[in-house]
């Protein structure tokens, strides 16, 4: 009967094991998921939704605490005849709280940013560094994570510019 316990106890630990496991060190993942897009009417008149999608390369040497770097696109913003397609590169920090199972945290950072602006009568390029913040949540099976996050980016001429994505990571570990 102890052994059956012992084995049942086992069974019931290691996926636990799993999602307690390290997830200190290098990874990558992928994200996607709908995109938000609204400029100032006196700029250019466009508000769109599309598929927005991040690819993303990070190290967290702490538990506690991640570097990220990663793409971001926004996709098509359509508006009529007008269009604006915004993408960039973004550097931040992540911070997570300490809560077994589940990863719970925040992001904040620097987004150099493109937008390719057209009309029937007027286009646009410009180009520029602002803020980005979001927050987020995952879990992770061994070197396997999922997560969703919300995050905005503060674009100059953009009312709005936002990402909301689910996605996936993998983490190498220490050393790869």
């Amino acid at each position: 009967m102890r052994m059956k316990l012992a084995a049942l106890l086992a069974s019931l630990w290691l996926p636990a094991g799993a999602v307690l496991a390290d997830q200190t060190g290098f990874y990558i993942g992928g994200d996607i998921g709908p995109s938000k897009e609204r400029f100032n009417d006196t700029i250019f008149n466009v508000t769109a939704s599309d598929t927005g999608y991040r690819a993303a390369a990070g190290f967290r040497p702490l538990d506690i605490l991640a570097g990220e770097v990663d793409y971001v696109s926004f996709g098509r913003a359509n508006g009529g005849e007008n269009y604006a397609d915004t993408d960039g590169i973004g550097v931040s920090g992540l911070l997570f709280l300490p809560i077994p199972l589940i990863d719970v945290y925040g992001r904040i950072g620097l987004f150099n940013w493109r937008v390719d602006a057209s009309s029937p009568g007027d286009s646009f390029h410009r180009t520029g560094t602002d803020l980005a913040y979001g927050a987020g949540a995952g879990a992770h099976w061994g070197n396997l994570g999922a997560r969703l996050e919300f995050e905005k980016f503060q674009v100059t001429g953009a009312k709005t510019l936002q990402l909301v994505t689910a996605g996936v990571t993998w983490t190498f570990g220490w050393p790869f």
